[in-house]
């Protein structure tokens, strides 16, 4: 966990520094179509689209470690099963793939580059893929807790639901600002709140990447998610072995004779 929230803070960075320049490279474009400079809209365009394509590069790695990370958590779940991630990995695969090859001309100002994927494409396999991971990892902790409860009880029981309850929340959460992202892609208006509205969900997908996983981080560290300890064992205590009286009035060797025999 700690190396995976050391490279989700890295590419956070990273995308708020492109973001930043994005931004300020934009501005200078629309003061060079305004002031009709046509050697410098040209060029500044350039610049704006290759930052763009860094960014969204950018994003889909994040995604992909969000992805591996959801991975691993659903393989110690299954008992480090290696089946278990043929499924989720593939979809895995599919969803970088399709990311890399769409996300970098996304955002181009330039006609060429137009993307010949469909835009809403590597979203919803994010989408399929996070439900998947969702329900394989959920669904073995409530079968593993239908055990528990026979063997524990209801106090164990509760660890569990406690662990399904925060893996469905981050799931939920993340689906929803997948979907919003999915509804602004499909908008057909060219209005400004339109406009705006693609932009705010542009940045929530951006941000919302690391924050889903952080919180998991958070709520383990602050004690919510304590379902895989084991209780601490019994302490049975043996009672003490009484000598018989008429042992005790025996020698020693004698004694420890008849114990033998017994």
């Amino acid at each position: 966990m700690l190396v995976t929230s050391s490279g989700m803070f890295l590419l956070a960075t990273c995308g708020m520094l492109t973001s930043v320049l994005s931004t300020a490279i934009g501005i200078s474009l629309i003061k060079a179509i305004i002031q009709a400079d046509t050697v410098g809209t040209e060029h500044l365009r350039r610049v704006h689209d290759n930052l763009r394509a860094v960014h969204n590069v950018r994003l889909t790695t994040n995604g992909l470690l969000t992805d591996l990370l959801f991975l691993y958590r659903c393989y110690m779940v299954w008992g480090s099963r290696r089946a278990v991630l043929i499924l989720p990995g593939v979809f895995i695969f599919a969803t970088c793939l399709l990311g890399y090859l769409y996300l970098p001309m996304a955002d181009s100002l330039i006609p060429d580059k137009t993307p010949f994927i469909d835009a809403r494409a590597p979203y919803i396999m994010g989408g399929v893929t996070n439900v998947i991971l969702m329900c394989l990892t959920a669904g073995r902790i409530w079968y593993m807790s239908r055990e528990a409860r026979i063997v524990h009880g209801e106090a164990f029981r509760r660890r569990y639901h406690t662990a399904i309850a925060m893996i469905l929340e981050s799931g939920a959460l993340y689906c929803s600002v997948l979907l919003l992202n999915l509804i602004s892609i499909s908008l057909v208006s060219k209005s400004d709140a339109a406009a705006i509205f693609r932009g705010v969900v542009s940045g929530l997908v951006g941000q919302m990447v690391n924050i889903i996983p952080s919180l998991i981080f958070v709520r383990v560290g602050m004690g919510y998610c304590q379902w895989i300890q084991e209780p601490p064992p019994a302490d049975v205590r043996t009672p003490p072995v009484r000598t018989p009286k008429l042992l005790e009035a025996l020698p020693e060797d004698v004694c420890s004779e008849v114990i033998e025999i017994k």
